[in-house]
Order: C-alpha cells, then structure tokens, then sequence
C-alpha cells in the first residue's frame, strides 16, 4: 500500500512516469477501495474541492495519463498494387480514445453501455458487476466479490472455471473488452478457445448451465472459435442479425460496426448461419466457405475462399485481398491503435492486394510513398495524409 501512496503523490505532483501511470491505473481499477482512497487523496490535494466533486474529470484525466504505447517490430512485407503497377504499400491509422464518460457511484466506477469502446485496456466485467484489468503479464486468479475463483488470467490468456459441483441453474454473463492494438484469448467453461481481435467485445456465460438446450454467446467485433463439440448442447455466436450454429469446429466470425457485411469463414467442421429474423433459411457451410451477410439489402449468400487471409490476423499477419484504400485504413486503425486522417481523397478508391507483417510506422509511411507519393505529417498518434 506505501508504494501506492507514493504512486498517488507523484501523480498529483506530476513527476510520475508512464510506467508509474500504468501501475498505478491497474490498482485503482482492481478495487472500489483503491478507487475510494484515490478519490479522497485527489480532494485532500485540491482544498477548494467539495466533498462531491467532479469525479469524472478527475478520473478522465487519470486516464488519459496512462496512455500505453504499443511497439511493433519490424518484419518483412511485400505488397502488390491491384492495378498491376508493382510497388509496396501499407500506411497506418490511429485510434484515440479516452475514458470521457466515467463516473463515481457508491465510490466505484459506474460505466455507460458503451465505455468499453473508451479504453485502451483490456477489461473483463464479471456477472456480479466488478471490472478487471487485465494484462498478458498476469498470471494470477480472477474472482467475483464474494472470492470465488471464476477465472485464471496466464500469458494472455483467460481459462474460465468449469465447476461440475455446482447445482445453480442460473445463466449469468460475463463481458470481455479487448482495445485497438491488442489481442487477446479467452478459454470457456466448456473448453471453448475464443481468440479476440482488436476492438472486439463477446459477451458469455459464465458456467454453461444444463438448463438450457445450447451454448450461445454475442460477439461484437471479430474472433477465431474452436469450439469444444457437444452434440447435445450446440453452440451458437450471435452478431446482431446473424447467428452461427455449431456442434464443434474452427471458424472466424468478424461483426465489426465499421463492415458492410457480417462474414462467417469455416475451417474445419460444419456451421449453419441464418438470419435470427429467419432461422429456417439457413446456410450450411463446408470447410473453406464463407457465408457473407450484407447489412444494407440483408442478402445472405456463400462462396468459397482462401481462408488463410481471414484467420492470418491470429499470426499477427495482414493480407489484404482487392480492399480499397480506405477499407486498408479502418483495418490499420484497429491493428495499430492509431488514428489516420487521409486527406489525400484520390487514394480512397484505389483498389490493392497483397500480404505483410508488423511494420515498424516510420518505414511503412515511407513504403507507400514508394508506390503512391504523398505527404505526411505526425502529431502524436495522428498521422495526417495529403497529396
């Protein structure tokens, strides 16, 4: 707790570093208590502050101040430009973004339904309500206000207890965050691997009660599932109007809110996806197919494809496949945690393929100048593009 304190006073002071912010952000965040302790130390600092001051600001600016920066490393790339003029390409976005909406209730941080979309970290919600950071340096237990283990956080990863004993019937959810710039991996109570991509959120139960006839959990976003088979109990994702049924099997769903269409790739096994409005019109897919559901007409068709270019985000790759510019750069946004402002409109509609790795920022502004010449200038983590 001593070291803590210090950690406060520096904040307040403003000679605290960034590695200091960090730490002192994951224990504010790990206990209502801490948070109490911060809040009182922030008034005792500000005298002319009222006992109910504003909080929102305060935290806000805590927040802000503990801003990680990812590091990418550098790696080979090749990048083939669609109208056969031969030339490396890739530029990358930004994203910031800010705990804007946060408030104290009853001393503990009450979040509205969208301040996950706010962090830059990874936070689990338990069913009971309590929030966890989360780190791929933990390896620790995670557990609900009354102590009991329900997870165990290891080199980021998160393996959800499967408690047989158990006679509860109820079906609680818990809900996971995973920011820009990060990935992450989570294990169910049935054995279920769900991979994360960035910017992604999956609510689900916690135990997989026998009440109920299937195992169902909602994705926003994007993730790899290997599910556990269970032919008595099918597992379903809902992604808003979408539902995928499967017994078990490995397939990549990607639901993001920026997408024209809800994509569901099989790799191995079978699904079914269907519209939830519509459920007896529903597709069955064999390996190496992909269901495409478009948003605007609610279209629903399959076809095959190469599935690799779909699942090479687990291995850190980026393969784009015919995407317009514009389309590459909501993508990098997400990748990299960063924020593109393009301003150069002639390059949106360009149309390019090709495939790469991680690449350091500096060399791969540089490497798209290559091919397509223009200027950019960098402001933090905004990375503005003109002709």
């Amino acid at each position: 707790m001593k070291s803590e304190i210090i950690l406060i006073d520096k904040f307040l002071k403003g000679t605290i570093s960034s590695k200091e912010k960090l730490e002192l952000k994951k224990w504010v965040l790990e206990d209502p208590d801490h948070l109490e302790l911060f809040k009182k130390k922030i008034e005792k600092y500000n005298p002319d502050s009222s006992i109910n001051f504003d909080a929102e600001k305060a935290y806000q600016k805590f927040i802000t101040a503990t801003k990680a920066k990812k590091q990418t490393p550098r790696l080979a790339y090749r990048i083939l430009k669609y109208a056969a003029i031969f030339g490396l390409l890739f530029t990358i976005g930004y994203q910031v973004n800010e705990y804007t909406n946060e408030e104290f209730v009853n001393g503990q941080v009450a979040k509205p339904e969208n301040a996950f979309d706010s962090t830059d970290q990874i936070v689990i919600t338990l069913a009971d309500g309590s929030q966890r950071v989360l780190s791929a340096k933990d390896e620790n237990q995670i557990r609900d206000k009354n102590g009991n283990i329900v997870a165990k956080n290891n080199n980021n990863s998160l393996s959800f207890v499967s408690n047989e004993s158990s006679t509860s019937e109820e079906l609680i959810y818990n809900e996971i965050y995973i920011p820009y710039g990060e990935k992450f991996k989570i294990v169910l109570s049935d054995g279920t691997t769900v991979h994360l991509n960035s910017g992604s959120k999956l609510r689900f139960p916690q135990q997989f009660v026998n009440s109920t006839a299937e195992r169902k959990v909602f994705l926003e976003g994007e993730g790899f599932f290997e599910v556990t088979k269970n032919a008595k109990k099918p597992f379903i994702v809902n992604a808003n109007d979408i539902d995928v049924k499967v017994l078990g099997t490995k397939f990549n769903l990607s639901s993001y809110d920026t997408n024209e269409s809800v994509t569901a790739t099989l790799v191995e096994g079978a699904v079914s996806v269907y519209r939830n409005s519509a459920p007896e019109e529903e597709l069955r897919l064999s390996p190496s197919y992909q269901a495409s559901y478009n948003k605007k007409d609610g279209k629903l068709d399959k076809a095959v494809v190469d599935t690799e270019i779909y699942t090479a985000w687990m291995q850190d790759k980026l393969i784009v496949n015919n995407l317009k510019f514009s389309e590459i750069l909501v993508k990098l946004e997400r990748l990299y945690d960063v924020k593109f402002i393009n301003k150069a409109k002639n390059l949106d509609d360009e149309v390019f393929k090709g495939e790469f790795n991680n690449e350091d920022l500096e060399t791969v502004l540089k490497t798209i100048a290559l091919s397509t010449p223009f200027n950019y200038e960098k402001n933090n983590n905004v990375i503005t593009i003109s002709n």
